[in-house]
């Protein structure tokens, strides 16, 4: 009996024996097939990253060009540094200081940021760019350096060039380093560490058309993690370049409008300085950006190269030579928006051409307080024409006293003159035209009468971009329609199909304007340049018929801006230029000739130099009891405050 129960209790063991061995060996090969097929892939690229090394080969952004086909950003190839910072000589981070450290000393340059940068590339695995556009002679010294440190290796990598330099540069934009966020964004295709991308102008606004897909090839490492050779047996995949894009821009008025502005002027305290303006060049029909020149400028290559501590100092100076001030910087219009003023009083019925007012003597006064014209003999009894023309104050004083401040911002408004054009550029600035609200909502009460007359002439609290008064402009001499104005005119996508089209501009919308009033605007802007009192006269080309308007826009912090836009020929208008110069005084005498200028390369024509007559050398009167320079809707607001008129 007891033998018995000893065989049963063997018989037990034996079989939970067996079931264990059974699961064992289940077990192991459930494991083996979960390494072999399920993880087969992650591990068989685990241990061809012992061995092999992704290298990625950067994709050339793609070209831009003028209209015509000349070239205006392009691409060299440079060399760079680059770590692998995920080396395993760098699993603590002391290693990968001290490496990094020695390399800024053979670079010369701050190392703290290049360890921050080394510091998240380890963290991620990824290596890290330390330098980049490196000529020859720079990475010489360099050679005997890479050899002891691990995972440090010289690489080929495309610079973006600007062939021309500064030639349209606030247009161009520039490129630079992505960003961690980008790094670490979803973008299909992702970024790469030390890739480039568009951070201005075109090369930002298109950045999903200029950039192109990195590509990679496999390389075997040796123990140290330096590149030793390619490995066949992984195919490479070939970088795709970025498209080409071809703009709006002529380069030949382009260069033009920059050389105008060009120019050392004097300094509010003494010696010179760079000028400070804007140029815009449009065709009113299409939209189309022939020309955005802006000052002070600077060279897109200083950033393809790398800027200094000092450089991006400068570039962040006074003058701000980054903003493109054709349309991130807002001025007073002043006597410019004498146009839309006079449209107010005709779309009004408030105002006929052949209205008159009481005779310019020089000033006006208004309540008790007195308003001056700029010339201070006065006009005398003018119609609409001739106070266009002569660009006399006093009349539009009266004018804006007729409106009243809520009918002429009213109008303002609905020529949409304060917003965005939707320009194809990053950053546009709304302008300011306030409304009722804006007033009381600042002031307590409704704007008093003073307001008024300062509105009208274009002063006051009205704040309008260059682009977006020359697009304004563009429609009344048309056909009533404002188009978007634009600066990319082409692209071709890699099927053939068209990207971005050329062609008519879209509609952004109609003025409120009938076509008889803009027929009359039309001989009113002519006679501003060919009346023998006219403002304009700087304008005049021989054989063309110039149609403009002039404005001296007041300054608080200095000289007068100068203002004029011009339109050539009348009988079927082209082209519309913007010219504003900051603190260059009269719009007739430093505006004016830069315009005609821009118009004779536009048309292909030269007037000789007798026949390019100044403006009338009168000077802006001051009124009694006022400071130089101080703003007009100031004194309005005051009584007994007195105000001149910067009509030119």
């Amino acid at each position: 009996m007891l033998f018995g129960e000893r065989s049963v209790e063997r018989v037990r063991r034996e079989r939970a024996l067996a079931i264990l061995v059974v699961a064992l060996i289940v077990l192991f090969a459930l494991r083996l097939i979960h390494l072999q097929v399920v993880s087969g892939p992650r591990y068989a690229d685990l241990a061809r990253r012992n061995l092999l090394r992704p290298d990625p080969i950067r994709a050339l952004r793609g070209c831009i060009y003028d209209r015509h086909g000349t070239l205006l950003a392009g691409n060299l190839v440079g060399l760079g540094l680059r770590l692998e910072a995920g080396h395993p000589a760098y699993a603590q981070p002391e290693p990968l200081r001290a490496a990094v450290g020695e390399i800024a000393a053979a670079l010369g340059v701050d190392p703290e940021p290049l360890v921050e940068k080394a510091l998240r590339s380890r963290r991620r695995f990824e290596p890290v760019v330390l330098a980049d556009n490196l000529e020859s002679h720079q990475i010489a010294p360099l050679i005997e350096r890479i050899e002891p440190i691990p995972g440090l290796d010289v690489e080929r990598q495309p610079r973006r060039w600007y062939p021309l330099g500064t030639l349209g540069a606030h247009v161009l934009g520039h490129v630079g380093e992505v960003s961690e966020e980008e790094l670490a964004g979803s973008r299909q295709p992702p970024y790469r560490p030390g890739g480039r991308a568009g951070r201005a102008g075109v090369e930002a606004q298109y950045e999903w058309l200029l950039r192109g897909i990195d590509g990679e090839t496999y390389v075997t490492v040796d123990a140290f993690g330096r590149k030793t050779d390619l490995f066949p047996g992984v195919p490479p995949v070939p970088a795709l370049p970025g498209l080409d894009l071809t703009l709006t821009l002529d380069a030949r008025v382009q260069a033009v409008a920059e050389s105008l502005l060009t120019q050392m002027v004097p300094a509010g305290g003494g010696g010179l300085e760079p000028m400070r303006g804007s140029i815009v060049v449009l065709d009113p029909w299409s939209g189309e950006i022939l020309a955005c020149a802006s000052a002070p400028g600077f060279d897109p290559n200083s950033f393809a190269a790398g800027l200094s501590g000092a450089e991006w100092a400068a570039l962040q100076g006074p003058t701000r030579p980054l903003l493109n001030r054709a349309l991130q910087a807002a001025y007073p219009p002043a006597s410019v928006f004498k146009i839309i003023s006079s449209l107010a009083g005709l779309e009004s019925g408030r105002l006929q051409p052949a209205t008159t007012y009481r005779g310019c003597s020089g000033s006006y006064r208004a309540g008790n307080r007195s308003f001056g014209c700029w010339r201070h003999e006065g006009h005398g009894v003018l119609d609409l024409r001739g106070a266009f023309a002569t660009s006399c104050d006093v009349y539009y004083y009266q004018l804006g006293q007729q409106l009243g401040v809520a009918r002429l911002l009213d109008f303002t408004d609905r020529m949409r003159l304060g917003r965005r054009t939707g320009v194809d550029l990053p950053d546009e600035r709304r302008g300011l035209v306030p409304s009722m609200a804006w007033y009381r909502e600042r002031l307590g009460h409704d704007p008093t009468e003073g307001y008024a007359l300062n509105l009208a002439i274009g002063q006051g609290e009205l704040m309008l971009t260059p682009l977006a008064f020359a697009s304004c402009v563009g429609g009344l001499v048309t056909d009533g329609r404002v188009r978007r104005p634009h600066v990319a005119r082409s692209a071709v996508g890699r099927q053939g199909r068209q990207l971005i089209e050329p062609g008519e501009g879209e509609v952004l919308w109609e003025l409120p304007v009938t076509a008889g009033h803009r027929r009359t605007l039309m001989e009113m802007l002519e006679a501003v340049v060919a009346d023998d009192n006219g403002t304009g006269k700087s304008a005049r080309i021989e054989g063309v018929r110039v149609g403009g308007k002039t404005g001296t826009a007041q300054n608080p912090h200095g000289r007068d801006h100068a203002l004029f836009v011009g339109v050539a020929p009348m009988e079927s208008p082209r082209i519309v230029v913007m010219v504003v110069l900051e603190c260059m005084g009269h719009g007739g005498s430093a505006a004016g000739p830069l315009a005609r200028r821009v118009m004779e390369v536009c048309l292909g024509v030269k007037s000789p130099p007798a026949d390019r007559p100044g403006e009338p050398a009168e000077s802006p009167r001051e009124a009694p009891g006022e400071a130089d320079g101080a703003g007009h809707i100031a004194r309005a607001a005051a009584p007994g405050a007195g105000a001149r008129g910067a009509g030119r």
